[in-house]
């Protein structure tokens, strides 16, 4: 997790007939696009109480023709038919104007949501030609094109199920920033038809737009959100609505096999917002309210008329209340969970907690009081190339003086730099419930984490995972195409207490295993495809000696 600060353009071309390939590890490495020479710091431009004379953005195709491995044929045809990134969709998205005084802070903030973008594979804001005679600043804003449009093909193979998807996506639509998606999936529990639609910047303004339709072998999916979020940490207002209408069947599974089903329906309203002084020197604090409608319906399906057990209907309407604490301190790192791109790195404090209540006078099917809290942390321990980040969340609803549907999780990782700039990784995480609703399950297996099992191979009330992985990092890099890494790892984790409906725990379970990373740094998305075979070293006989595990997922 090398920390970075001199920033640097990243370089690789894709052949445009290999492009369609690179959507198999769709990611994306927003790196540094070029840096300027400045005379006078940040700190100092703000000290001087600096005003921002004029905004220069420039948009950099997806191969970098300076290069001489890139400037060849079907790189500059590439290049050609490639619609760059309108200026107007990147000015959008800065948080500073022409004439604002000038924040190193905002600049800071604009780099990292710029970094975000799936469509651009790299990102600067930086000040640059500082005039004492008007004290103003011009910002230089350098960003480079990721390649989004190509058909999508997917497959994958975790716990001994395949996966696939095809289809087609954009994630810069004619250079505006907006995605279009259109994607057939297959999976362990359906097949699925989407159609979908999102606008981060709807008419150039702070309004999200996110619109989704799926038909399903099982039902169907329908959902609209329109939010003016908290776009930054200065933002003072923020308001948004989103509905939710989902119609699926639910299985439930013991020991890798299919042992319940059932209909769920689920129509779900929320309304809400929030207000904030902004930023206040590096902390944010939000004061946040809103209203929530969630009914939950369950029936029998044609294939399982009686199940085992059916979980009763659940309807909450209730409003809340909540407040989040927001501390900026980001850093920009590299080979953490990808390879050749800048990751922000969030270090600072991000808590939040919301408190809601249901009464039958407001259409609840019952009174009762619904908390949710998260907390996130990060730091840099033991000197430079050592990193902790923790996470935690806990929700619970009380009726009757009773926890219901209690769930606390923690995760912590510790990275640390070692074996010539490679990276050992350690990540623990915990699940624990109380009277969870019978809907759920605490699930063990080859699909969160012990790679050697099938999935969904355990079930019980409470989970704990301990994944060690040693990653390594290469300079490969085949036809400028595929960033590859490799890891080896070793995986133990258990299930505790019991869920009625499955077979008691078989105890900590265990395996070892190594596999490949592929990253595509000039294609759209942020994940990376892992290949990795996995052994488990304390297996039942009624399991293979080894699993086969191919899927992308979001991190190294």
């Amino acid at each position: 997790m090398t920390v970075r600060k001199p920033r640097h353009a990243l370089h690789g071309p894709l052949v445009a007939v290999l492009l369609l390939a690179a959507q198999l590890c769709v990611a994306q490495a927003p790196g540094t696009a070029g840096s300027t020479t400045v005379s006078t710091s940040p700190a100092d431009l703000e000290r001087l109480g600096a005003t921002i004379r004029a905004i220069h953005i420039t948009v950099d195709n997806v191969f970098d023709l300076t290069n001489p491995e890139e400037n060849k044929r079907l790189y500059r045809w590439a290049n050609r038919v490639h619609i760059r990134t309108h200026e107007s969709a990147i000015a959008s998205v800065l948080l500073f104007q022409v004439g604002d005084r000038f924040s190193g802070q905002q600049l800071e903030e604009s780099a990292r949501t710029l970094r975000n973008r799936g469509y651009l594979a790299a990102a600067t804001v930086e000040p640059h030609d500082y005039d004492a005679a008007t004290n103003s600043v011009e910002v230089e804003v350098h960003v480079r094109d990721s390649w989004t449009l190509a058909p999508e093909l997917r497959l994958s193979r975790s716990g001994g199920k395949n996966k696939y998807t095809v289809g087609l996506s954009d994630s810069n639509v004619l250079g505006t920033g907006k995605r279009v998606t259109a994607l057939h999936s297959s999976n362990v529990d359906r097949n699925e038809t989407l159609l979908g639609y999102t606008d981060a910047n709807v008419r150039g303004s702070r309004v999200t737009l996110n619109i989704a339709g799926a038909d399903a072998t099982d039902g169907h999916r329908r959902e609209l959100e329109a939010e003016r979020p908290f776009y930054s940490l200065d933002t003072r207002w923020a308001l948004g609505g989103a509905t939710l209408d989902h119609q699926r069947v639910d299985t439930l599974y013991d020991l890798g096999k299919e042992i319940d089903e059932f209909r769920h329906d689920t129509k779900r309203f929320s309304l809400g917002g929030g207000v904030s002084r902004g930023a206040v020197g590096n902390l944010t604090r939000r004061w946040l309210f809103g209203v929530t409608s969630d009914e939950n319906r369950f029936l029998p399906t044609d294939g399982r008329p009686v199940p085992l057990l059916l979980p009763p209907d659940r309807k909450l309407v209730y409003p809340w209340i909540g407040w989040r604490l927001l501390v900026d301190d980001y850093r920009e790192m590299s080979e953490l969970n990808d390879i050749g791109r800048t990751e922000d790195v969030a270090l600072g404090w991000n808590v939040s907690a919301t408190l809601g209540f249901a009464k039958r006078s407001y259409g609840s099917d019952r009174d009762a009081t619904v908390f949710n809290s998260a907390l996130q942390k990060g730091w840099e321990t033991g000197g430079p190339g050592r990193l902790f980040l923790l996470s935690a969340a806990a929700s619970t609803r009380l009726e009757r003086d009773e926890s219901r549907n209690t769930q606390v999780s923690v995760t912590a990782r510790y990275f640390r730099r070692n074996l010539d700039n490679n990276l050992l990784s350690v990540s623990l995480s915990t699940l624990v419930t109380q009277r969870i609703d019978p809907e759920n399950q605490v699930l063990l297996g080859g699909d969160n984490g012990l790679r050697g099992y099938p999935l969904r191979y355990q079930a019980g009330d409470r989970r704990t995972i301990l994944n060690v992985e040693q990653r390594f990092f290469t300079d490969w890099y085949p036809w400028r195409l595929f960033r590859v890494g490799y890891a080896v790892f070793a995986d133990a984790g258990r299930v505790g207490g019991r869920d009625p409906r499955t077979t008691q725990s078989l105890g900590m379970l265990y395996d070892v295993g190594a596999g490949l990373r592929l990253s595509s740094p000039r294609s759209s998305g942020r994940s990376v495809v892992h290949i990795d075979l996995a052994f488990p070293l304390n297996r039942p006989p009624t399991i293979d000696r080894s699993q086969l595990v191919v899927e992308t997922r979001s991190s190294f």
